[in-house]
């Protein structure tokens, strides 16, 4: 990413979420609402520096809600956490359930530019490109980013953590169902280890991790991932479905999201030694 910046600041423009008030992610991240409702295409086409970002810009000027300011600094450091946002992106992704845009970068806020501005593309990819409504934040949202997203961040430097937040951020990304399982469970799997019995491992592992002191909700969880376990195999097998897939996406998308809070709340990944009975 080619940082460009006013001073000590830049911006990195999103779409697909959007944000009552600002709320802090890191000392040097901040998320923001933003609007883009006063830009024209002339005027969006003045700020862009060459044709690739002209079309980025001209795809996703039009649904900017909400932007990152990034500050440091040094321009070496503002470069590194510019950077690094990527994987703030993805975590909201992740943690909310909802396909986020960060395709544009800015000299000045969203709400304030002008032709004097420069605006170019972070990446020429266009994912988040889609007719969806962006997702809210509500108050609980915020406190739970202020609260935990920090412990979440901290949680990055375990690969199969890091592995699970960006198969559930970007499993959206693929058209196929039978792709999207495969992504997901990946992630799931990733963070459990399991290498012989899979299916009753993983079941009774996820299930007791997420449940530790609820028999019911531990069996019902148990029942269910091995239920989708199968479509999974189904999936990367090249077998037929028995199920509408798109269910069985979702409901694994859920799960996968589910651990990763329990892996925040607890401020680890699993440990499968202690899972087992």
């Amino acid at each position: 990413m080619q940082v460009i910046a006013a001073g000590n600041v830049t911006y990195i423009l999103l779409s697909g979420i959007t944000v009552p008030r600002c709320v802090r992610l890191s000392d040097s991240v901040e998320l923001q609402p933003a609007d883009t409702s006063h830009l024209d295409l002339h005027t969006t086409i003045s700020a862009c520096v060459g044709p690739d970002d002209i079309a980025v810009a001209a795809a996703f000027i039009p649904r900017i809600t909400a932007q990152l300011e990034i500050t440091a600094l040094t321009p070496k450091e503002l470069a590194i956490a510019a950077w690094n946002s990527s994987w703030d992106v993805l975590l909201l992704s992740a943690f909310f359930r909802t396909e986020i845009g960060f395709n544009l970068q800015s000299s000045t806020t969203a709400n304030t530019i002008s032709a004097d501005s420069t605006v170019r593309a972070t990446n020429l990819h266009m994912r988040g490109l889609t007719n969806a409504a962006p997702y809210q934040l509500s108050d609980d949202d915020l406190c739970w980013i202020t609260g935990k997203f920090a412990a979440a961040r901290q949680l990055l430097k375990y690969d199969e953590f890091q592995t699970a937040v960006h198969c559930l951020a970007t499993y959206r990304w693929h058209s196929m169902a039978r792709v999207q399982l495969a992504i997901l469970w990946a992630g799931i799997e990733g963070l459990f280890g399991a290498s012989t019995e899979i299916r009753f491992r993983i079941s009774l592992y996820i299930a007791r991790f997420l449940y530790p002191a609820d028999g019911s909700k531990r069996q019902a969880a148990f029942d269910a991932v091995k239920r989708l376990y199968d479509l999974r195999s189904a999936a990367v097998h090249g077998s037929k479905f028995k199920s509408h897939t798109s269910n069985g996406v979702d409901e694994s998308a859920g799960i996968l999201c589910n651990i990763l809070r329990e892996c925040v709340d607890q401020r680890s990944t699993p440990d499968v030694s202690k899972l087992v009975p």
